[in-house]
């Protein structure tokens, strides 16, 4: 028995943890594996061995630089516009007297972030709606011609950058007001001691002990702009793109490689592509953020 009773104790951590190892080697491993294999073939049903084509394919494929550049374009606009908002409405409710509110302002800040994202793409092409939608509206009081948000390639970034500031901004006030109160007062009292003006407190104190907050927040705005899939396809409208592809980013043109024309392999080579490409921009937001550090 005690023979059995040991050997138990010796294998019972390791029968513990088998269900995530096998979690994961068939859920995660092997479709990574298996993706890898398949962007190394061409064709339906019957696959030909292609060996590096896709990946050149991939790297010539001007629509897909397109939809890496409407990326790039919705991660600038959202990071300049929720930003310095977020940072100030976060100093903002740090304040000591708005205190006994903190907690009223998480949660009416946090509510945008746990909605639908298909459900807030659907209000806001209604918002953006060309006749009826209440922003053209509200601009038409001041004399403005309405805009075609939706329509005008000029404004489909713009109009997705507004839903983006409104989902995002208040999980990144959040961010800011958790890394505010990380602060020790002392540092601030002794810069306010030395005669530092609060502008010079903040700069010199405040915003260096943020950024590991805002190297954060960047990064979360790379990864969610450059992945981002419901938010362009809903508005876009089923299985289109925009004006003048406007709306199509990297997901959203790996869907339709893959589902709509069946080309799988090609599909998972944009993948590993696509994948590559944002960890070598994570390495370099990190290797910058160290040598700032």
């Amino acid at each position: 028995m005690r023979i059995k009773s040991s050997a138990w104790i010796k294998l019972a951590p390791f029968l513990f943890i088998c269900p995530f190892f096998v979690h994961f080697a068939v859920f995660q491993l092997y479709p990574i594996v298996y993706g890898f294999w398949l962007s190394l073939y061409r064709g339906i049903g019957k696959l030909t061995f292609a060996g590096l084509k896709n990946y050149s394919l991939v790297i010539q494929d001007d629509v897909f630089w397109k939809s890496m550049w409407n990326g790039l374009k919705a991660t600038g606009g959202s990071v300049f516009i929720i930003l310095p908002i977020a940072l100030g409405v976060a100093l903002l409710i740090n304040q000591p007297f708005i205190e006994k509110k903190k907690g009223w302002f998480a949660t009416f800040f946090f509510t945008p972030n746990i909605t639908s994202a298909v459900a807030v793409a659907i209000i806001f092409g209604l918002i953006f709606n060309r006749s009826f939608g209440i922003l053209n509206q509200i601009i038409g009081l001041l004399g403005i011609d309405p805009i075609a948000w939706l329509e005008n390639p000029k404004w489909t970034i713009p109009a997705l950058i507004l839903l983006l500031t409104w989902r995002y901004l208040g999980i990144n006030i959040l961010y800011f007001l958790a890394g505010l109160q990380n602060i020790p007062q002392e540092l601030s009292e002794a810069a306010r001691i030395d005669g530092a003006n609060p502008l010079q407190r903040l700069w010199y104190v405040t915003l260096p002990l943020l950024r590991p907050i805002m190297t954060f927040i960047v990064f979360q705005a790379i990864i969610g702009s450059f992945t981002m899939f419901a938010e362009p396809f809903v508005l876009a409208g089923p299985g289109q793109s925009g004006p003048e592809q406007s709306l199509l980013f990297p997901t959203m043109y790996l869907y339709q490689q893959a589902f709509r024309l069946q080309n799988f392999g090609y599909s998972s080579a944009l993948g590993y592509v696509f994948t590559l490409i944002l960890l070598f921009v994570g390495m370099i937001q990190i290797r910058l953020f160290q040598e700032k550090k």
